[in-house]
């Protein structure tokens, strides 16, 4: 029974959803509008995961074999789902009870520091909680701890960041336009462990941007003006970066990835990369549907929430859930923390670290919500230069916090992404040396 109630709080659809329906009671809603409430944030959180997992993903995971085949890149991938799972494959089902435990403890705590202290904050992004406690108990474990020690030191470390890391963001939250449905209920922040990216893209914006020259607002040339359409946009660029990565890496072949992909053994190579684009850009549609079918449930629930059982408290939301209100800056972000990314990778063998190979499902998702901070307070320049520094320094730090997550034991081409990980991972690693 218990394992799977930890199963199902490890789930973020779940965790959502279980908001929403407390919501729902404390507001005494009556049976029938509960379980529509309940229905449509469970739903509209599968269609979200749904479209980064079956649409964008595999989308952006084609690009990456592609690109590296035209510039022969071979390198670690950062994955968090991948790391987790690696973790537990090769160190036991031990180590996975125990993180799993270490969720829940971790999700508790911040519960009660939010009902006991000034920082309100309840991060709703319960997987990101899961890897991050997973990260914190590896390096405990490098240092002689055990798994189950491990788990609770990563247990108490997240839930304090969890309270921290939003509360350092949400003036940068109140700044961004157009997300009135997010403010329904007052304010909101970020609960995604990229927080220290976001939090230098809107420094870096503060420091050498304009806010009043909004990309929102950007002006596109008459003769690409079909441009101004945020689907047909999203196609074009993204068929423009298939293009140009085959045609270095040679038709040929990519005509045999397509041929491996296709059902009846053979696809035209332009097909191919067509429908790849297309994926791509209906992921980013059905992304931004999901978003808003939760929203409009989770944040009244939310209000009956903060007005019981913690009052004040203020949601600490999935970064996907501001992309449909700022699409030119997560596009524009993606773009330029992939760029950055990658320039990164060619850097780190020069200072002694692994060679580090930005994902694309992370440039996409880091990059664009560093890209919409830093448009909120340094407008056009201030996305370029936020989405430029997350890209620099989440792969170097992936390129940091390799080594010791390797030494505990976890001997797989891949690593932790986002900032957020590096760092808390890191200097509990330097700290914890002090004293073995």
């Amino acid at each position: 029974m218990l394992e799977t109630i930890i199963e199902l709080l490890k789930d973020a659809s779940i965790l959502v959803s279980l908001f929403t329906l407390i919501g729902c009671v404390i507001l005494r809603k009556n049976i029938n509008d509960t379980i529509v409430s309940v229905s449509k944030t469970f739903l509209g959180f599968i269609l979200l995961f749904a479209a980064a997992k079956l649409m964008i993903s595999p989308s952006l995971k084609q690009f990456s074999h592609i690109f590296m085949m035209a510039f022969h890149v071979e390198g670690i991938v950062p994955n968090n789902e991948v790391i987790i799972v690696e973790a537990i494959v090769q160190l036991g089902q031990e180590f996975g009870s125990a993180i799993a435990f270490g969720l829940i403890g971790a999700m508790a705590l911040n519960v009660l520091f939010a009902r006991i202290t000034p920082l309100k904050y309840v991060v709703l992004s319960g997987h990101h909680v899961f890897f991050m406690v997973s990260c914190l108990a590896l390096i405990s474990m490098l240092h002689g701890y055990s798994i189950t020690v491990s788990a609770m030191i990563g247990a108490v470390i997240t839930a304090i960041w969890c309270v921290i890391s939003p509360s350092l963001l949400v003036g940068y939250c109140r700044r961004i336009k157009g997300v009135e449905p997010l403010r329904a209920s007052g304010d909101f922040s970020i609960g995604q462990f990229g927080s220290t990216s976001y939090m230098l893209a809107g420094f870096l914006g503060d420091k050498f941007g304009n806010a009043d020259n909004d990309i929102e607002e950007a002006k596109i040339p008459t003769a690409i003006g079909f441009l101004a359409d945020k689907n047909t946009s999203t196609f074009v660029v993204m068929l423009a970066f298939f293009l140009v990565s085959s045609a270095f890496a040679g038709f040929d072949n990519v005509q045999e990835i397509a041929n491996q992909q296709a059902k009846h053994g053979h696809e035209n190579v332009f097909l191919f990369l067509l429908k790849e684009s297309g994926m791509f850009a209906v992921g980013v549609f059905a992304l931004t549907k999901g978003v808003h079918m939760f929203v409009e449930e989770l944040i009244p629930a939310f209000k009956g929430i903060s007005q019981k059982l913690i009052k004040n408290s203020i949601p600490a939301i999935e970064i996907y859930s501001l992309f449909p209100y700022s699409k030119n800056a997560v596009f524009v972000g993606f773009i330029c923390c992939t760029v950055a990314g990658f320039i990164a990778m060619m850097l780190l063998p020069f200072f002694g670290l692994p060679v580090i190979v930005p994902s694309l499902l992370f440039t996409f998702a880091s990059g664009g919500g560093a890209g919409i901070i830093g448009n909120a307070t340094g407008g056009t320049r201030g996305c370029i230069l936020g989405s430029l520094a997350c890209g620099f320094i989440s792969i170097i730090g992936s390129g940091i916090v390799f080594q010791p997550i390797h030494d505990a034991g976890v001997t797989a081409p891949t690593t932790y992404s986002t900032t957020d990980f590096s760092i808390l991972g890191e200097s509990l690693h330097l700290v914890l040396s002090l004293f073995s």
